[in-house]
C-alpha cells in the first residue's frame, strides 16, 4: 500500500459530554470526531454538497470503517486528528486517521468511501476519478 499523504489537520477540545461515566471518551464519539474531520477537509472546495455536485454525484458515502484505540482520552485533552488519503481504487477511496494528544497516539481509523450516484434512475458506486483530480491531484 502506497505511504498516505497527509491532507488535514483537525483539533478538538474534549469536554465531560464526550466521555462515558468512566470519564473516557465514549468510543462512537471518536467515529463522529473522524467524520467532522473529513467534512470539515471538504471545507476547502465549499463543502460536501458542494463537491459532490461538482463530480455530479450524490454523496461520498461511507462503505467501511474501523478504528484502534491506543490511548485512553479524557475531559479537558485536546484532540489533534490527522486525515491521509492511502488509497484510490476504481469505485472506492480510503482515508486514515491518527488522533494524538501532544505526541502520543490515540487512535488510528480509517474510512473507505465511493462517490455514489443516481445512474440509470438507481443509486450506485460510480468512478471516483473526478473526486480524486479535485482533492487528491
Amino acid at each position: 500500500m502506497p505511504t498516505p499523504k497527509l491532507k488535514h489537520v483537525y483539533e478538538l477540545m474534549i469536554t465531560f459530554g464526550d466521555c462515558d461515566p468512566a470519564g473516557i471518551v465514549f468510543y462512537p464519539n471518536f467515529y463522529r470526531f473522524i467524520d467532522r474531520t473529513f467534512h470539515d477537509w471538504l471545507r476547502q472546495w465549499g463543502s460536501h454538497n458542494k463537491l459532490v455536485k461538482r463530480v455530479n454525484g450524490l454523496a461520498l458515502g461511507l462503505i467501511n470503517s474501523g478504528a484502534q484505540f491506543h490511548h485512553a482520552v479524557r475531559d479537558g485533552d485536546k484532540l489533534r486528528i490527522e486525515l491521509s488519503t492511502a488509497e484510490w481504487s476504481n469505485k472506492t477511496f480510503r482515508v486514515e486517521y491518527q488522533a494524538f494528544i501532544d505526541s502520543t497516539l490515540c487512535l488510528t481509523a480509517f474510512e473507505v468511501r465511493g462517490l455514489f450516484q443516481y445512474l440509470n434512475g438507481q443509486l450506485k458506486a460510480a468512478e471516483v476519478k473526478p473526486v480524486k483530480k479535485i482533492i487528491d491531484p
